[in-house]
């Protein structure tokens, strides 16, 4: 327990401390002043080469926001947000003002934040249940956010390949191969000292395949394995995991800018309790669509004309399939019945990423 702190807004800490952020990188740091929690990103931990405009940050930022609200109501709290409270901060993404009341209904999510995770297993090949595709759908939307719950079988495997474009793209391109491998730890130990990336485990890749994957690490050796095909090999793999799910949910905006990415990172992380409540499994499939936003940005550079094409045409049959309408299609997710993932993602202790003021 940090010193000077109630066990109340401690729980409530944790809970935004336990949010998904792009390769773990929990780009986050809060300060407490009374019952006034500023949560602020720290643009230094997200060096994505996915991100562009630290979007996938403000995403995580979202997440915190939706986990701290509904953590509050089960400690008794209403909890009021004001985002960018700081004109002069595009950091200061928000504060949550906290208020003890009586008759605040607890959120019943709020067991779940704990639970949730991402399984990138293979999930069983059934169909949502109506109830479960209604508590999906009912999913409370923010202004200017959609979202879709794709589930016809067809157009599953067609987003289950936009989704492995992802891979194809990032064993074939240096500068996201070196980032991605970077951010991979090869054992417990090495992910335990860190706290930041992929453990090897959690990639949840066959014994085979592992060792295949150290091999992949070295890129004079990745060049030999992309000349005879490998990345298209892999991408295959890829997709008929991702095609296994019983729905692809995907996230639609009217605007990119930084308010939209965080009211969205709310949606998602709620629809994403609501699946774990549900018994339902989990992994975003975010690679391709975050590229696209870097070209469509005029970040193109790191792109070949090849990628660029590849990135293009997976995410235009995307927006075809989710009836985009001219939005932005910036966030999809598989759901559906998996076992147990082998390993999760660790967390900075909370005495880290929390300053108290008086």
């Amino acid at each position: 327990m940090i010193t000077g702190l109630s066990p109340d807004l401690e729980s409530i800490l944790l809970a935004g401390n336990q949010a998904p952020s792009g390769e773990n990188c929990q780009p986050w740091r809060f300060v407490v002043r009374g019952t006034t929690i500023a949560i602020h990103l720290l643009s230094e931990r997200d060096r994505s080469a996915y991100s562009w405009g630290q979007r996938s940050s403000y995403l995580a930022g979202g997440a915190v926001i939706e986990n701290m609200v509904i953590e509050a109501s089960a400690q008794g709290y209403r909890a009021d947000v004001v985002y960018f409270p700081d004109r002069n901060d595009v950091w200061h993404v928000a504060d949550v003002v906290l208020n003890k009341g009586s008759g605040i209904k607890a959120d019943p999510l709020a067991v779940f934040i704990e639970k949730r995770i991402t399984n990138r297993k293979p999930y069983a090949k059934a169909s949502l249940t109506h109830e479960e595709r209604a508590a999906l759908l009912a999913v409370v939307a923010q202004d200017g956010c959609r979202f879709t719950l794709v589930e016809k079988k067809e157009n599953i495997q067609r987003l289950g390949r936009v989704g492995s474009t992802n891979e194809e793209v990032m064993l074939t391109n240096h500068l996201l191969h070196q980032f991605f491998f970077s951010h991979v730890s090869w054992t417990e130990e090495e992910d335990d000292a860190k706290k930041v990336g992929f453990y090897i485990k959690t990639l949840e890749l066959p014994p085979p395949a592992q060792a295949m994957f150290k091999l992949f690490k070295n890129w004079p050796a990745m060049r030999i394995f992309s000349a005879l095909g490998f990345p298209k090999i892999i991408a295959k793999q890829n997709a008929a995991t991702n095609a296994s799910a019983s729905a692809i949910g995907a996230f639609m905006l009217d605007r990119t800018e930084p308010l939209d990415f965080v009211k969205i990172g709310r949606m998602i992380e709620r629809l994403w309790l609501t699946a774990t409540s549900l018994g339902l499994s989990v992994q975003p499939l975010t690679g391709v669509l975050f590229f696209k936003l870097k070209i469509d940005a005029g970040e193109h550079a790191v792109f070949s004309p090849h990628e660029q094409r590849l990135i293009s045409d997976a995410y235009q049959d995307a927006s075809r399939i989710c009836n985009a309408e001219g939005k932005s299609l910036v966030f999809m997710l598989r759901i559906g019945r998996g076992d147990a993932p082998s390993a999760q993602a660790v967390r900075f202790p909370l005495e880290d990423v929390v300053s108290l003021l008086p």
